[in-house]
């Protein structure tokens, strides 16, 4: 579900009746070859037992000092900068990271810029592994994964998921506990062949401190905060576009990065309310800044050296000291609500931007962002910052401060408070639309198009268990074979049965259109639609080659443009590397191990047993070429929502449901409304219940 990133890239997989992709794919298989397996091989092993010294003998060499040539560097200064800073020692190994502190954030950035001006490999090569053994493992895994994001001659690199970089941030600590227990009884234990005896089980459910209806509620979705594959995904998203990162400095692509920010957040918020309604819940309502705060908030999550992440407490008060930040955030919203009502606002230079063109909306997302192109516009406020640190408790400025889980890209998503927090940010950028014309019927229609009729498969989703490697929470003994050694996290997650859906489309027009797809509540009358339109998600988007006469368009759910598969598991994935780099077996390079997008699984909200009713809604549009278009590997997905991306076509994100209707004409034939159901059977009950039968009978119980 790629729509949340916003960055419109084209599918590379022809798989739909009809559609195309704009690059050219090539027939025969790609491999990598032996620098780039080289190169794989390096990051998994240095990013293995982060918490540990070193341990592959081969770096031990390049642990002591970092590459001091002038030379090797393509801006000295800023090495020179972060030495000088480093020796501050504001944040030594062992101690807890969060990019959201003054100092911690310089000295990231500062890490960053070091690695980053490596003039070549070798340079870079060293410098990691110096830093690797001399940095906080927290920063270092964030200023490393930037690098390789970010480096020209690293693109298509995979590294291992975060979530088996670092488990602590995705795994409960009881989950982390018996690992490590049964490691210290068992010695085989991650060594047996089958991988069932390697599992270790979460029994969050039980241990959660809520109380009344707030424990009903998390309860009922605290599958959806705590998915593995949700929270990386918005890791993902924020480390591809940190906000404090310049395009001129670094060479990134973000022509429509503000839009995109805005956007993510918006698909984000209305999936999540998606998944509500499918728990008999109202939509989330927005932060009021009123205090106690009824939501409190308990993580059950521990970092690596034991603490566990900071709670909110029910009835949550601020410190007083704290109400200086409340004071900022009311009165920077106060000016941007009144810069968004006046229409326009001036940059540094004297340059008046127009904020009555939807084109614009990019500078209300940095400006919320507050990076570093807020500073140009005159804004030197971090509202959204500000907000995670209000509800927090931690001041920017701390020098040992306790990160809570809003304080972290990989746990934002399990606090319920996220979501009320971007709910009222939210509002700003609805009031930036509502400022907005209507759209036109000529944009809206599409002359001569007709979509005639939409199948939709039967739509069933379920609950299943899901093993993610935790590995590395355990020491190895055995560098040399350890992708022998595999220990499993197993948690519970939503998922859904493969579906496809069919429109029959009359043209009299032949050429190139786009598709997008939007999944939403279902409404009693057409006019609330003006109300429901911010739930609905866009879930693909595809381009079509549209013939005079009938055309019939199938799309399988897997082929889904902004959703992606399961990752390889670490282990797996460096014994394919290895396997690959010894020569034993070739690596393909084929786009299967992105690490940016959407979970697949969660394509669709969980439903009722009885059938959720809801609707897709099809709509197809001209082709306007974009004016956007980045030189990207064929097989580099994993690259697409950095400086890879590639924008669809000219039309704004969320388009048609990002403005408000007039209703006498928006309903082009064009559209198409088509009402589903989503069933849930969960069947892990089910199962148990026959287990459990089964265990009686054999008692020779009577039932």
């Amino acid at each position: 579900m790629r729509w949340i990133v916003a960055a419109f890239v084209v599918t590379l997989a022809a798989v739909v009746s009809g559609s195309y992709s704009p690059y050219k794919v090539k027939n025969e298989v790609v491999y990598a070859d032996k620098d780039f397996l080289m190169k794989e091989k390096f990051f998994f092993e240095i990013f293995r037992n982060i918490q540990l010294p070193v341990q592959f003998e081969e770096y031990l060499p390049f642990t002591k000092a970092w590459v001091e040539d002038k030379s090797k560097y393509l801006n000295y200064e800023q090495v020179v900068e972060f030495f000088n800073f480093y020796k501050l020692g504001y944040l030594e190994k062992g101690e807890i990271f969060t990019i959201y502190n003054k100092y911690y954030l310089k000295q990231t950035y500062l890490l960053f810029t070091f690695l980053y001006n490596s003039v070549d490999w070798d340079t870079y090569y060293k410098n990691v592994i110096w830093a690797r053994e001399n940095i906080n493992e927290g920063m270092f895994i964030y200023a490393v994964t930037l690098t390789v994001l970010h480096r020209p001659e690293l693109k298509g690199i995979i590294l291992p998921a975060i979530y088996e970089i670092y488990p602590y941030y995705f795994f409960n600590t009881d989950v982390i506990r018996s690992a490590t227990f049964r490691k210290m009884y068992d010695a085989k234990f991650g060594f047996y062949g089958s991988g069932k005896y390697n599992v270790v089980y979460s029994n969050y459910t039980l241990t959660y401190p809520y109380e009344g209806k707030y424990y009903d509620e998390y309860y009922s979705m605290s599958y959806y905060y705590d998915d593995v594959g949700l929270n990386s995904y918005y890791y993902y998203f924020m480390m591809d576009y940190p906000f404090f990162m310049s395009e001129d400095k670094f060479g990134l692509f973000k022509d429509r990065w503000g839009e995109m920010y805005f956007y993510m957040h918006q698909q984000l918020l209305a999936r999540y309310n998606l998944e509500r309604y499918s728990n008999y819940l109202y939509p989330v309502k927005g932060l009021t800044w009123k205090f106690p705060l009824k939501t409190g908030y308990f993580s059950l999550l521990s970092y690596w050296n034991g603490v566990p992440f900071k709670s909110r407490d029910y009835n949550y008060m601020i410190k007083d000291s704290d109400y200086y930040k409340l004071d900022m955030i009311k009165d920077w919203e106060s000016r941007i609500r009144k810069v968004i009502d006046t229409g326009y606002f001036m940059l540094e230079d004297g340059t008046k931007i127009d904020l009555r063109k939807w084109q614009n909306v990019g500078y209300l997302g940095h400006i919320f962002a507050g990076d570093v192109y807020s500073m140009k516009y005159g804004f030197s406020g971090f509202l959204e910052a500000f907000s995670r640190f209000v509800l927090s408790g931690v001041d920017f400025m701390s020098y040992k401060p306790w990160p809570s889980a809003l304080m972290h890209y990989e746990t934002s998503l399990r606090d319920p408070i996220f979501y009320s927090m971007w709910t009222r940010l939210l509002d700003f950028y609805y009031l930036f639309k509502s400022y907005l014309p209507y759209y036109t019927f000529e944009e809206l229609n599409f002359k001569g198009v007709v979509i005639k009729d939409a199948v939709v498969d039967k739509l069933m989703t379920y609950f299943d268990y899901y093993d993610a490697d935790i590995s590395n929470v355990i020491p190895m003994t055995n560098v040399a074979k350890y992708w022998d050694f595999s220990v499993f996290g197993r948690t519970k997650r939503l998922n859904h049965k493969p579906f496809s859906y069919t429109l029959d489309v009359a043209s009299e027009y032949a050429g190139k259109g786009m598709i997008r797809v939007f999944l939403g509540p279902k409404f009693d009358s057409f006019m609330e639609l003006d109300y429901y339109k911010d739930f609905f998600v866009e879930i693909d988007q595809y381009y079509v080659d549209i013939v005079v006469g009938k055309n019939t368009f199938t799309r399988m759910s897997k082929d889904f443009f902004w959703s992606i598969k399961d990752r390889t598991t670490y282990t797996e994935l460096y014994k394919k590397i290895m396997t690959s780099f010894t020569g034993s077996e070739k690596f393909i390079l084929d786009m299967s191990e992105a690490h940016c997008g959407f979970p697949d699984r969660l394509v669709l909200p969980k439903g009722w047993p009885s059938g959720f009713k809801m609707q897709f809604y099809f709509i197809i549009t001209p082709y306007y070429s974009s004016e956007v278009v980045k030189d990207v590997s064929y097989f580099d997905k994993s690259y697409f929502c950095g400086q890879g991306s590639y924008y669809s076509d000219k039309f704004p994100m969320g388009f048609p449901f990002d403005r408000q209707i007039d209703f006498t004409y928006w309903y082009t034939k064009n559209m198409f409304f088509k009402d589903v159901f989503i069933y849930h059977t969960d069947d892990m009950k089910i199962n148990k219940r026959f287990r459990a039968v089964a265990v009686l009978l054999v008692a020779g119980l009577k039932l």
